[in-house]
């Protein structure tokens, strides 16, 4: 048996990863090793070639096992080893190797998610009544939203990241292309392997698996993961470090004056994977998992304060007492802030008139935790005279908690904790067939059905709301798909594809007051009330069709162009924050048509490698939120833009000498607006959220072979991530340049509130 042990430090910045691998001898075994996996049976290199010192990953990105460099698609794969290599355990690390991608970590009030952007198309709402721009897959089993997809890395056999639309592939959602995570499976191998790291911020994370032969064709693999960090972002109490300011330190027992951090982690996660796999034609494949994710809210910093007439409550003043603005921001380079995630007893003004909001007693723990499990089954059958039919089934559910105190300061301007749920069931079902040399056909169809809900206390006494949720929201879709590539010659190629869609989701709406009963109605205006909300709902309904049409050519074995046009749509939805009932209401899907060129090219014996592409973006429809109703404020998802997005993206490695490997990417986005709708607040001229025009990363490995094992040095790192525009959250106004929101950029914010990292 192999026993694999990995070590790992890791402090902030820049980290110098080594691995060992150390192990003894493998014993002989007396049965043949688990077949190759059926997906990549099929496949081989369109030519062999001597002196092949870049590796070839399988990708399935076409529904059949393919070379990345016989792909015609702008993808990027990347294997289990070197993530590991690399030190790059989350979902949220794929933007660190993938050009024109950007996923990050949500803001707290949309709990344990994230927002993924694949070439300036995703979705910054984690809310269930929208839909995600990029679509998740893990093991081709669509993930349909973006709460509780903060996934691990561990274990994996490799990451397909897939650019542009991919309408008649990837199906669902998948507007802006998709992230597919394939595990390891069983292959009843004996090996096992244990790695630690650990660094700054008492950062422990443990990982650990083992592969297993129960029987004559069945193979067990198990692994597991924690992660341990601290906050690295203090709360602090704002009296105690600033006396005589007019807000009171909170009672002290000799603690200082910090009150709590934020970014704190503390997860466990375990898997199980069984494989039937005996030699011929059938292979099954089931899979449980459970992930317990108990963190603290996201690491945020006060970005912008100026709104004097926003102020803290101060008996007898009917006035107020303390404004909003910049006193509450520390430091620039300080990783600390005022927040409170309680009413604390100040309370505010409405914007400078005498309404007041009575004490009150809401208060919350600064959480960001979810806890999911799935399982997944997938069957492949070979029926003989080159059919294929696969079955892949999906359930997975997810239940969480998060709280955000959307002032980020110790005055009552927004607080919001609450809960969140969902689950979802898949099934696709695909027929493939090979007729000889002439063709590779898929067909296939998918059903999608998912239901959440979503309950909160959202407390804004600005506006003298404070009220509770309670809104279920259920979800269908179903698709039939068609995929064929026709090999006219040796080395050309058509391919076409075709997917018809029909989705459907409700959202219904509860309101009531923080204790329970029924809202009567809101002061401030007649038409600013959420008390005709209650058990209303809205429903959004549509179907779509979506093609793809390409032809590849390979003039070499060392060069592969392409062209391809390719449609794809991200569904409509409901708005889920009306202000009033009339506001309760769908909006439309938002498409996209994509015209791209493309090269995948190897040279040097194939100790090179450059992958190119060139992209033009039709993106119609956006969803964007209105700012402004009539005779209302309002935050109104609506179809109310268009834009033209040009770009390229260059991937290349290098190995100059056995074990030594330089890596590369450059990406460049120029992201146009061509039609707005004023009420967005939002100008032509305005830079896109999560769009940088320009993206680069860079690697380093050397791999140094020590016999019963090797030792693997690595640098990677971002030369260029710089966004033109970063995520934040802002209360009644938008804001632009350097800290705009993630709706668009108009006025200065009241409120802005952006996300903070780790050096």
């Amino acid at each position: 048996m192999k026993r694999n042990i990995r070590l790992r430090r890791l402090t902030g910045g820049t980290a110098l990863v080594g691995t060992m691998l150390m192990g003894t001898a493998a014993i002989a075994q007396t049965t043949p090793a688990a077949p190759a996996p059926s997906d990549q049976r099929e496949a081989a290199p369109a030519a062999e070639q001597e002196n092949a010192a870049t590796d070839d990953i399988v990708v399935t990105a076409q529904f059949r096992g393919q070379r990345v460099q016989d792909t015609p698609i702008a993808i990027t794969a990347v294997t289990g080893d070197a993530l590991e290599a690399r030190a790059q355990t989350s979902i949220t690390d794929i933007g660190n190797f993938a050009p024109n991608v950007n996923i990050q970590p949500a803001y707290s009030s949309f709990g344990s998610a994230i927002n993924a952007f694949i070439r300036g198309v995703g979705q910054n709402d984690s809310n269930f009544a929208l839909e995600p721009g990029v679509g998740l897959y893990i093991d081709d089993i669509y993930y349909g939203a973006t709460f509780g997809a903060v996934f691990d890395l561990s274990d994996l056999e490799r990451v397909e990241v897939l650019r542009g639309p991919q309408g008649t592939l990837a199906g669902k959602n998948s507007l802006g292309g998709a992230v597919k995570l394939y595990s390891q499976k069983p292959d009843g191998s004996g090996d096992a392997y244990a790695e630690a790291t650990f660094g700054s911020y008492r950062r422990i994370d443990l990982r650990a698996g083992f592969d297993l032969k129960l029987a004559d064709d069945l193979f067990m693999r198990v692994s597991g993961v924690s992660k341990h960090r601290k906050g690295f972002v203090d709360r602090l109490d704002y009296g105690c470090v600033n006396p005589g300011q007019g807000i009171a330190a909170s009672p002290r027992d000799g603690t200082g004056c910090k009150i709590g951090t934020e970014g704190d982690q503390d997860l466990s996660a375990v898997r199980v994977a069984l494989r039937y796999a005996p030699v011929g034609p059938l292979e099954v494949n089931l899979v449980g998992d459970y992930v317990d994710d108990t963190s603290s809210s996201v690491a945020a910093k006060l970005l912008y304060a100026g709104n004097p007439n926003i102020r803290s409550y101060v008996p007898g003043s009917p006035a107020g007492g303390v404004p909003f603005d910049s006193r509450f921001i520390t430091g620039a380079k300080s990783y600390t802030i005022y927040n409170t995630y309680s009413n604390g007893g100040n309370y505010t003004t409405v914007f400078g008139t005498p309404y007041q909001v009575l004490p009150g007693s809401f208060a919350a723990e600064p959480r960001n935790d979810v806890r999911s499990w799935g399982l997944a089954g997938t069957i492949d059958y070979d029926l003989g005279s080159g059919l294929r039919l696969k079955s892949i089934t999906g359930y997975r559910k997810a239940d969480g908690y998060s709280t955000t105190d959307l002032d980020g300061s110790p005055l009552d301007l927004g607080l919001n904790a609450g809960s969140f749920g969902y689950d979802q069931f898949t099934q696709e079902l695909r027929l493939s067939a090979r007729i000889g040399d002439l063709a590779d056909i898929t067909l296939g169809g998918f059903y999608y059905d998912s239901s959440s809900y979503i309950r909160q206390r959202v407390e804004f006494p600005t506006v003298l709301l404070d009220f509770l949720t309670d809104d279920p929201i259920s979800s269908t879709s179903k698709s039939v798909f068609g995929h064929a590539e026709f090999h006219l010659g040796p080395d050309l190629n058509v391919i076409g594809g075709l997917r018809y869609t029909n989705d459907r989701k409700t959202y219904e709406f509860s309101r009531r007051n923080a204790d329970g009963s029924a809202i009567s109605g809101v002061p401030l205006t007649t038409n600013f009330t959420v008390a005709g909300l209650n058990g209303l709902s809205s429903t959004f309904s549509g179907d779509r069709v979506d093609y793809r049409i390409g032809l590849n050519y390979r003039f070499s074995n060392a060069l592969m162009t392409y062209a391809q046009v390719s449609t794809g749509f991200k569904g409509g939805g409901v708005n889920p924050r009306p202000y009033n009932a009339a506001q309760a209401q769908s909006f439309g899907p938002e498409t996209l048509t994509t015209y791209e060129v493309g090269f995948k090219s190897d040279f040097l014996n194939r100790r090179a490698r450059l992958n190119g592409a060139v992209f033009l973006n039709k993106y119609n429809d956006i969803q964007l939120s209105l700012l402004a109703c009539p005779d209302s404020p309002c935050a109104l998802p609506a179809n109310a833009g268009d834009a033209d997005v040009f770009g390229f993206e260059l991937e290349g490695n290098l190995q100059p000498v056995d074990g030594l490997t330089f890596s590369g990417t450059v990406g460049y986005l120029d992201f146009d607006y061509t039609r707005i709708n004023p009420a967005t607040g939002i100008s032509k001229d305005a830079v896109a959220p999560f769009v940088s025009r320009w993206t680069s990363s860079a690697s380093v490995e050397y791999a140094h072979d020590l016999g019963s094992g090797r030792i693997t040095p690595a640098w990677t790192g971002l030369i260029t991530r710089a966004f033109s525009s970063m995520p934040t959250m802002a209360l009644a106004a938008t804001c632009r340049d350097a800290a705009c929101s993630t709706r668009g950029s108009c006025t200065k914010p009241r409120i802005a509130y952006g996300r903070s990292r780790q050096a």
